[in-house]
């Protein structure tokens, strides 16, 4: 029952402002990023063209997103978010995200809803409502069945998870690749743990290779948790030979169901993999300066984690106890530290870190499970009884943070401040932040300032 009211209650949280007409006229933005815009139309093509191609509708996702920088089509560039692959169109991004939302489109586009942006971001904001509602009711039961938290407890890192994070304000609100890969990251960690408590049931092991292998098509950048992974899968069982001979096929024979997949549709409608969309940018986006980025994913006034979500600091505390103390399952915590620490430095490398036109730490939501896995160890202890104010308080300002993002973000900042990836300082300015630029847009509404940046009218 606690997990059907999870899911109910994120999912009305997640969904409902965007069907409240005065929520509609304060932030106005039906789509949150063109990224997302080839997700839902591989979605219709799916279901009315039996196809991944989307010549049918290149016209119009060119006439409102077109290449930002042939916006009157002088060049005849095509946007970045498709590829052409001969003659036809074709989604850069990753098309699971599209597979799994099928049944959110069927039914409306069966009866012939017309396809109006309006509508289709209707079932994008209903897609990804949907997506992250359901990862928090597996993160609810990995944590109930796989930690052994009890109800309370693990009912207070799903609200975490769900409301303290950028799943509230940004992967639930749009067909993001991100929701999808904490969705079944999350669920090849519960099937790893199922096997962890009954070591002699390897379709277990087979499930979580398969779940984490959907995660990595879903977005690359979960292949750090499969690499990190399968390390504690052979360490584990390094004295077990029968065990890491099994362990090791199961769990790779899963994967390779997912790489299967990957290797039919990549040849079967990209061609080539150097066609995938992100296969050009594998060589040539390692520009950002490192030390700079890196202390930007952690505290950047604009983007950082810790600005954004001050409650996952908790997760530190957590690592803290696991190396101070001998605990249950200490070597997979400091696995779901690597892939954090690790998760990050690659990012910082990036020249896109910061993620683009976005809210928040998107780039660096794709471990968020990992947070709340490495919460288990503070919460179960002496230690978080001794700071559960401090707890609560910095989660409900993680909560705010989310709320202020679900009002707020439009990409109006964006436009005024966003220099691009060759000069971040706009990045690091506080009078110039998300936050305090929303203030003064606030003001001028109230009649109190006169323009909330040079270049807003």
């Amino acid at each position: 029952m606690i997990k059907l009211k999870i899911f109910l209650i994120s999912f009305l949280v997640y969904f409902i402002p965007f069907l409240i007409p005065g929520f509609r006229s304060v932030n106005s933005l039906s789509i949150q990023s063109e990224d997302t815009v080839p997700t839902i139309f591989t979605t219709v093509a799916i279901i009315k063209d039996k196809t991944l191609y989307l010549d049918n509708y290149y016209n119009m996702m060119l006439e409102k997103y077109p290449q930002p920088d042939d916006k009157d089509y002088a060049k005849g560039l095509t946007p970045f978010y498709l590829k052409k692959i001969e003659n036809h169109y074709i989604t850069a991004f990753p098309i699971i995200t599209s597979i799994i939302s099928v049944p959110v489109f069927a039914v409306p586009l069966w009866f012939n809803m017309p396809l109006t942006w309006e509508n289709l971001a209707l079932l994008g904001h209903l897609a990804g409502a949907l997506i992250v509602s359901l990862a928090g009711v597996f993160m609810f039961k990995t944590l109930r069945e796989g930690f052994d938290l009890d109800e309370k407890k693990s009912a207070i890192l799903t609200s975490v998870f769900l409301f303290g994070t950028v799943n509230f304000a940004m992967l639930s609100q749009a067909m993001w690749q991100h929701g999808t890969l904490q969705l079944f990251t999350i669920l090849g960690i519960y099937f790893l743990l199922k096997h962890l408590k009954n070591e002699q049931v390897y379709t277990n092991m087979l499930f979580s290779g398969l779940f984490l292998g959907i995660a990595f098509l879903s977005r690359p950048t979960a292949g750090l948790s499969i690499f990190f992974i399968e390390l504690y899968i052979v360490l584990a069982n390094r004295k077990k030979l029968t065990g890491l001979i099994n362990s090791v096929l199961t769990f790779g024979s899963g994967l390779i169901v997912a790489v299967s997949f990957f290797l039919w549709y990549n040849s079967v409608w990209f061609y080539d993999i150097k066609n995938q969309g992100y296969s050009e940018q594998l060589f040539n986006s390692w520009l950002s300066p490192f030390f700079k980025s890196f202390a930007g994913v952690w505290l950047s006034p604009a983007k950082g984690i810790l600005v954004f979500s001050p409650v996952l600091i908790f997760s530190f505390f957590g690592l803290y106890r696991v190396i101070k103390n001998k605990i249950d399952k200490a070597g997979l915590y400091l696995i779901f530290a690597a892939i954090i620490i690790l998760h990050t430095v690659v990012i910082s490398f990036w020249k896109h870190w910061y993620g683009g036109w976005s809210f928040g730490y998107r780039m660096s939501s794709d471990v968020l499970p990992y947070f709340i896995f490495l919460m288990v160890p503070y919460i179960t202890s002496d230690l978080f009884t001794r700071t559960k104010k401090i707890f609560f308080i910095l989660f409900g300002l993680s909560v705010l943070v989310e709320i202020y993002g679900m009002i707020f973000f439009d990409g109006i900042w964006h436009a005024a401040y966003d220099l691009g990836y060759d000069n971040t300082s706009w990045l690091w300015s506080f009078k110039d932040s998300p936050f305090i630029f929303d203030v003064r847009r606030v003001l001028v509404k109230l009649g109190m300032l006169e323009t909330a940046c040079p270049k807003c009218l």
